[in-house]
């Protein structure tokens, strides 16, 4: 490696360059203004945008609370991270429950390391989390 010069991407592309094939986002209201946004795959910088973007319209649609499933997720790198708690800011601001939930072990370490589960309100399942959103036990 030289100064100055960028290395590919893990997928050969150079960084940072748009891999929307890598992640898919399916978004469904499970009860009444309660929306789960589930991601499948990698959440990376050349595919937070979508994530990015389904949280934002996820937001502005639901009128009680967001989960976001993370059961699919394999790889969060620290641009996801940063998509997540975006997601959590916008909902306190817009007065939206937000929640994170599940995950495999790889993503719920990632979690832990970074002390974000308390911050993005994580449930060790998708239950759970709507449960707590119904109930309203926690902010």
């Amino acid at each position: 490696m030289s100064n100055g010069t960028e290395l590919p991407g893990r997928h050969g592309d150079p960084p940072g360059a748009p891999r929307p094939e890598l992640l898919r986002v399916e978004v469904h209201e499970s009860r009444p203004g309660v929306v789960v946004v589930s991601p499948f795959g990698e959440v990376d910088v050349s595919s937070a945008d979508l994530l990015r973007d389904a949280t934002h319209e996820a937001l502005t649609t639901a009128g009680r609370g967001v989960v976001v499933d993370l059961g699919g997720v394999t790889f969060c790198g620290s641009t996801g991270l940063v998509v997540l708690i975006d997601a959590q800011q916008r909902a306190d601001e817009a007065g939206v429950r937000f929640r994170t939930a599940a995950g495999p072990p790889i993503v719920r370490r990632v979690l832990d390391i970074t002390r974000l589960g308390p911050v993005l309100h994580h449930s060790d399942t998708v239950a759970e989390a709507l449960d707590d959103l119904v109930t309203g036990s926690s902010v």
